[in-house]
């Protein structure tokens, strides 16, 4: 049986020398392109020697960075960097943790556009990290006494536009857009998931009704809806889409691409192999042949130390072609 090993480190910061912590009670990681922040929680022991002699909020503060790294047998995968967000004063320990969107939501935005695009918008009030953004006339722009987490929150709410890190990159307003070109993992059913909640479908019991909704340059929106009632609801948007007919059918391509049979929900392998949201996964069985297919990653979650294990569960997205 491997053995199980951690590493999180606590670089130097505000005069303390860095930390690093080998024995976690346990670590929770969430990390999906829906969330707008990747989320860990690093549950220790009150006496660690690195700090039994120290007030606990002394040794770890909000903003700190924090890397962590889980593996087996001293071979580890990096799992999530970020910042401290918060610290219990509670027995045992416990450290909430933000990635890089933490320092997105301290960062002030002041701005008015008349007309503007999201990339040219992202590039103006993002100056710390890349960006990947999509290239869509979004209109006027007004965000003033703001910060850019909250900007990227009414991007969503507005546009449908989803907004996540990838370590140092900024990707907004694109699904999948930046792992294309990672292998797929793949997985055998009864030999590598140890447990899953998989529904299967068959296209003809899929309920699914599409809205799309194209934004013009003037602010204007132009919508069209195809499917049924009682299902599913997706929403997807477009921008300058100038006449219905042409979205109804985008409407159509996109209704098609969920009337397929497939599997849904998630399935919980070891820590490795590593996925990642975006990745693809290859499904393979000996019970279901009939049944295997590739799919987009929609989220993660990963953990460690619970019952002695490392565990990362996967919730299902598209269908890849």
């Amino acid at each position: 049986m491997k053995a199980l090993c951690a590493k999180i480190t606590f670089e130097a910061s505000r005069g303390r020398e860095a930390i690093v912590l080998r024995k976690p009670t346990s670590v929770i990681v969430e990390k999906s392109w829906k969330m707008l922040t990747d989320t860990a929680i690093i549950t220790i022991a009150r006496n660690v020697r690195d700090f039994d002699k120290q007030k606990v909020r002394d040794v770890f503060r909000p903003g700190d960075p924090v890397k962590i790294e889980l593996g087996y047998d001293g071979e580890y995968y990096e799992e999530f960097v970020g910042f401290i967000s918060r610290v219990s004063a509670d027995i045992p320990i416990k450290i909430w943790c933000e990635d890089a969107m933490w320092k997105l939501k301290q960062q002030p935005v002041n701005i008015s556009k008349p007309s503007t695009t999201l990339k040219a918008l992202m590039d103006e009030v993002v100056t710390d990290y890349t960006i990947d953004a999509a290239e869509y006339e979004i209109g006027p722009a007004r965000y003033p006494q703001k910060t850019v987490a909250l900007v990227l929150d009414d991007l969503k709410k507005r546009f449908g536009f989803f907004s996540y890190m990838k370590g140092e990159k900024l990707v907004v307003g694109k699904i999948y857009a930046d792992d294309t070109g990672t292998p797929p993992v793949d997985l055998h059913l009864e030999k590598q998931v140890y447990s899953n909640n998989l529904e299967y479908q068959f296209a003809d019991d899929v309920i699914v009704k599409v809205f799309v909704e194209s934004t013009l340059s003037n602010g204007k929106k132009l919508k069209a809806e195809v499917g049924e009632d009682g299902g599913d609801v997706i929403r997807v948007p477009h921008f300058g889409i100038k006449d219905e007919e042409t979205l109804k059918k985008l409407a159509k391509v996109d209704y098609d691409k969920y009337k397929v049979n497939r599997y849904k929900g998630g399935i919980t392998t070891f820590g490795i192999p590593a996925i990642e949201h975006g990745w693809k996964v290859n499904l393979s069985s000996d019970l279901y042949p009939d049944r295997e297919g590739l799919y987009y990653v929609d989220s993660i979650k990963v953990s460690f130390g619970e019952g002695y294990r490392y565990a990362r569960t996967a919730t299902l997205g598209d269908v890849a072609q």
